[in-house]
């Protein structure tokens, strides 16, 4: 008789399989029809869904390659062209399947007819696609979004208004198509019942035992960052809600022996993502919380549509300042009854990762618990250190001892 494992697989992962095929089926028949955007997580992706335009995110696509243990690989193509190893490993990725799609996971990502940018998230966004549009020949359209210090200042929320306003025109003349109020009205109903549910779901991990663990919720992200305007993301999310709250009924956790619960910060390294949570799941330690699948809260509602599209994207958690960061993880360690915290120090994404040390001094200091920082990267391995990442966890876990 094999040994019970530590961890407990959601039921609702064979569904999630079915949502990301659909979802690239979608976006091989979009780009056979002319009508596929490539656009970053941070783009208010209910605007082109609304007027019938096909979506695909390359940072999905990498984190793919990250999971295929396949980053070195991929990445690589980019360097052989002459982009550099310091550049984000998501870009790298992207452009390396871009350059040799024959030689990528699922042949790469079908080819766009444009690329959406949005920079909410970091700075890099930009230059990435204009790389892509040299190698496409797609046209670029970005929408910015300011920075966030305390409150978004009123000029600011008129010139992303206006963006968006021009971005619907852009789409329009590229795609020969028109915005439909009750289009966008009924895709910000399906993203926002998405994202509602996905809270609920995040939320019912302040239930001990925790239903979910990181592992769970950075898999089960992926609908509501790709598909969110679809009824079918809908859909998943009432199934995976249904199994959290009888998970949280029966008492049944997402570990089997919850004795630390710990916070999490940044994005996870894909290529580690089951042999790194799983591996602590043995030892007792359950992630209730993080800073990454929770920034995905803002629901697109009320009378004032574009309204309420220029608040929710300009105010990403990574649109904002460090104090924003640090009362973020503070509110989650108070709200999940957590006991510390580890902050993983992404190289390739620095707009996360700045301010981290800062950021660790500062939570310790408002709510008494430890944390510590580990050094690694998403997707290229390389990167990653796991003999140091692992002495550090431990110098941390034996805290709680």
């Amino acid at each position: 008789m094999s040994e019970e494992k530590a961890y407990r697989r959601l039921e609702t992962s064979q569904l999630l399989q079915q949502i990301s095929f659909r979802h690239m089926l979608e976006a091989h028949a979009a780009s056979e029809d002319g009508n596929l955007t490539w656009i970053t997580s941070g783009f208010p992706v209910e605007i082109p869904i609304a007027m019938g335009i096909g979506v695909v995110y390359p940072e999905q696509y990498a984190a793919i390659v990250g999971a295929q243990k396949v980053g070195p690989d991929i990445c690589g193509l980019a360097e052989e062209y002459g982009y550099s190893n310091e550049l984000c490993s998501y870009a790298r990725a992207s452009i390396g399947a871009t350059i040799k799609p024959d030689q990528s996971p699922l042949g790469g990502l079908p080819r766009p007819q444009a690329l959406l940018a949005c920079n909410n998230i970091c700075g890099t966004v930009l230059r990435w696609y204009d790389a892509v549009s040299e190698l496409t020949g797609a046209p670029v359209y970005l929408f910015d979004t300011p920075p966030i210090d305390d409150e978004q200042l009123p000029h600011h929320v008129a010139y992303v208004r206006q963006g968006l306003h021009k971005l619907v025109d852009f789409l329009a003349k590229k795609f020969d198509t028109t915005m439909e109020k009750e289009n966008l009205r009924k895709v910000s109903q399906y993203s926002s019942d998405a994202i509602r549910l996905w809270i609920d779901s995040l939320e019912a991990c302040k239930n001990k035992p925790s239903p979910l663990n990181c592992a769970d919720r950075f898999l089960t992200m992926a609908p509501v960052v790709s598909s969110r305007g679809k009824d079918y993301c809908v859909e998943f999310y009432q199934a995976l809600n249904d199994e959290v709250r009888g998970r949280v009924k029966d008492g049944i956790g997402a570990i089997r022996d919850e004795r630390v619960r710990l916070l999490w910060d940044n994005i996870p390294p894909w290529f580690q993502i089951f042999r790194f949570f799983n591996g602590l799941a043995k030892k007792g330690v359950v992630f209730p919380a993080d800073t990454y699948t929770h920034a995905w809260s803002g629901k697109v509602s009320g009378d004032d549509l574009y309204g309420s599209i220029t608040e929710v994207y300009s105010n990403v958690y990574l649109n904002k300042g460090l104090e924003a960061k640090a009362d973020k993880m503070v509110q989650l360690i108070k709200d999940y009854a957590l006991d510390g915290f580890i902050m993983f120090s992404v190289r390739s994404c620095k707009r996360y990762s700045l301010g981290q040390m800062v950021t660790r001094e500062l939570v310790t200091e408002r709510t008494g618990v430890p944390g510590t920082i580990i050094e690694g990267d998403m997707v290229d391995s390389r990167l990653f250190n796991d003999a140091q990442i692992q002495t550090r966890v431990e110098a941390l876990l034996e805290m709680f001892v």
